[in-house]
């Protein structure tokens, strides 16, 4: 039997081609469903005013509505790329993320990641959704050299953050945390594993040394027998498991 959540959506938007596109969208999480669409504004009000529902779908010329709703946990505007300079306006109303037109599954796969990382942080649902979503954006970020930074969702007690790639020398396991140090010195911790932290960075430039530390190839500065020297003077040591890795990426 399939198995059910409680995980639901609302899309408002009077134009049916962007409708179509987010439905078929959001088809690909099985755990989700639409439990209403919405073509007018009167008829958003009065669904969303009786019914709980957990991620809001607003076409953004439309967001005057959120003064008479009561506002879900999580609002995601539609919108163009014009808004963009908006964006902390649009924040301030209640929005979550935006997600911005031309549609495609990479962006999308990027705010469900988000929306499902707080929601199963408070809510039981099924964490498998949540991690599978996170990976495939990891998959992204890994195979796309354009992607220049991943966002990262913090738990209660951890601020969200965008960390952007040319920014960090390395991300060091250190207990049940990981450490990411950025060039200009500071440093800051999250609650995660390496292995699932590292699969936010491409793999292309990120090389993991031993099996507690990953190295941004353009800050090392010395290679010394089995050991390595980081821009900030910090130097690790290259185990014998992946020393071989290492040095053919030296060479590509």
């Amino acid at each position: 039997m399939e198995k059910k959540t409680n995980f639901e959506v609302v899309i408002l938007s009077q134009e049916e081609d962007k409708i179509n596109t987010l439905k078929n969208l959001l088809s690909n999480f099985y755990l989700i469903n639409i439990s209403k669409v919405c073509r007018n504004e009167a008829e958003a009000i009065e669904y969303l005013n009786n019914h709980k529902i957990s991620l809001f779908f607003l076409d953004i010329e439309l967001s005057h509505i959120l003064l008479d709703i009561q506002k879900p946990p999580f609002i995601v505007g539609l919108c163009n790329k014009e808004y963009v300079k908006k964006v902390k306006k649009y924040m301030k109303m209640g929005f979550f993320e935006f997600f911005y037109a031309p549609y495609n599954e990479r962006e999308l796969n990027s705010i469900m990641g988000k929306v499902m990382n707080i929601y199963g942080s408070y809510n039981k649902i099924d964490r498998q959704l949540a991690q599978r979503v996170e990976e495939e954006n990891s998959k992204y970020n890994a195979e796309d050299p354009s992607q220049k930074s991943v966002f990262i969702q913090g738990t209660r007690n951890e601020e969200s953050i965008r960390i952007y790639f040319d920014k960090v020398l390395y991300l060091k396991k250190i207990g049940n945390q990981v450490c990411v140090s950025f060039k200009e010195g500071y440093r800051k911790y999250f609650h995660s594993n390496l292995k699932m932290f590292h699969a936010k960075f491409p793999k292309t430039k990120f090389k993991k040394i031993n099996r507690s530390v990953v190295v941004n190839m353009d800050y090392v500065t010395t290679i010394i027998k089995n050991r390595i020297l980081i821009a900030d003077n910090s130097s690790f040591e290259i185990t014998r498991s992946f020393k071989k890795a290492f040095k053919e990426s030296l060479s590509m």
